[in-house]
């Protein structure tokens, strides 16, 4: 009975630590996630100049962006990893090993002291390691946290500025503008007017437009093309 009792306690205790490290996983998960995307929106639209403190950015869009980042740099690099895996075992399976009877040649003298001292000092040599392990960690969750997102918000703002497609703002005062719609605020919407595209880059302008008044929003007419074409999948 007492064996069945240690085993029901280990058992609950093993369930507390494991709610522990899933609660403290998921909270750096969601951490993780929002820093990178806020990295990414922040550097978005400070590139189509429009501030991120205007307009409405929830919580959900922070952690859907992070997500889509993060889980595709990860991704990317479990992918890698596994190729280089798979090739390095496909070379082990197929190379024919090599028996070599000859002896082996003592190491050099400079190599047996640095060993010595490594050995004497060992204390010494795991502190610094450790600190480059840290530093290594923290730089490695910085790139993949805020540099890269960064990089490739600004990269996705550039090419939103390029290729976007510019509409009609008609107030009820018979003021018109015409441009990209970017974001909106609960009072403002912003638009964005190309005036350049070349090879070297694009420039382009942004407007902040009062929502009081706007009449309506129209878009030219755009043609979609369908995988396979039927002219009965259109509408008479």
């Amino acid at each position: 009975m007492s064996d069945a009792s240690a085993r029901h306690e280990n058992l609950s205790r093993f369930r507390k630590y494991l709610r522990i490290d899933a609660a403290l996983f998921i909270a750096s998960m969601v951490g993780a996630f929002t820093l990178s995307g806020f990295a990414y929106l922040e550097k978005f639209y400070l590139t189509l100049d429009v501030s991120v403190s205007r307009i409405n950015i929830t919580t959900q869009q922070l952690l859907a962006y992070g997500a889509a980042g993060f889980g595709s740099y990860l991704a990317a690099m479990v992918f890698a990893m596994a190729l280089v895996g798979a090739v390095t075992l496909l070379i082990v399976l197929f190379e024919k090993p090599a028996v070599s009877t000859d002896r082996q040649p003592d190491p050099a003298r400079w190599v047996v002291k640095a060993r010595d001292r490594v050995a004497r000092n060992r204390g010494a040599f795991i502190f610094v390691g450790c600190i480059g392990l840290i530093a290594f960690l923290l730089f490695a969750a910085w790139a993949l946290l805020v540099t890269l997102p960064s990089q490739t918000g600004r990269t996705a703002a550039l090419d939103e500025a390029a290729k976007c497609t510019a509409r009609r703002f008609d107030y009820a005062n018979l003021d018109h503008f015409e441009g990209c719609q970017i974001a909106e605020s609960d009072d403002m919407v912003f638009i964005l007017q190309r005036t350049e595209c070349t090879k070297e880059g694009v420039a382009f302008r942004t407007l902040e437009l009062p929502k009081q008044g706007l009449k309506s929003i129209s878009s030219p007419a755009q043609m979609r093309l369908l995988k396979k074409p039927d002219p009965s999948h259109c509408a008479q």
